[in-house]
C-alpha cells in the first residue's frame, strides 16, 4: 500500500455530496488500496470553500469528517525549501503557479509521493521529481 498525494480537486470529489461524479472515476483506481493522502494546503482551501459559500453547520461537520479521514502532510522547513525550488523551476519554462498549487507540488516533491491532480495548472508540470497523474 502506497501513500497517494490527492490535489483538493481530486479530494473534493471524495465528499458524500460529490462521491458519484463522474470526473472521480479515472482517479478511483489510484486511491484504491493506497492510502489518499492531502497536503496542509488543501485542508485550508477546502475550509475556505465552506467558508466562501456560507455552509451551515451540517454540512461543515460532513467536510470536517472527511477530512479527518484523510493523511495530512504538514508543513516543515524543508518543505518551504522545495516549495521555493518548485515554483522556480515552473517559472523558468513558464508556468507560474500559484502558491496553494505550490505547495501542493511541493508536498508531493518533498515526500515523493505521486501527486492526483484535477488542476490543469499543475497536469504536465516538468519539475524534477514531480510525478503528476491527471485527468484532465
Amino acid at each position: 500500500m502506497a501513500i497517494v498525494l490527492l490535489d483538493t480537486s481530486v479530494a473534493s470529489l471524495l465528499l458524500p455530496d460529490r462521491i458519484r461524479r463522474p470526473d472521480l472515476a479515472p482517479y478511483l483506481p489510484h486511491i484504491i488500496g493506497n492510502t489518499p493522502a492531502v497536503s496542509f494546503q488543501s485542508i485550508a482551501e477546502m475550509w475556505k470553500l465552506a467558508e466562501k459559500r456560507r455552509w451551515g453547520e451540517r454540512r461543515r461537520a460532513v467536510l470536517d469528517g472527511s477530512l479527518r479521514g484523510l493523511l495530512v502532510i504538514p508543513y516543515d522547513y524543508e518543505l518551504a525549501r522545495v516549495w521555493a525550488r518548485v515554483c522556480a523551476e515552473a517559472e523558468r519554462v513558464g508556468r507560474r503557479l500559484e502558491a496553494g498549487d505550490g505547495w501542493i507540488a511541493a508536498t508531493a516533491v518533498r515526500h515523493q509521493l505521486t501527486l492526483l491532480s484535477h488542476d490543469a495548472d499543475l497536469k504536465d508540470l516538468p519539475v524534477s521529481g514531480l510525478t503528476v497523474i491527471s485527468f484532465t
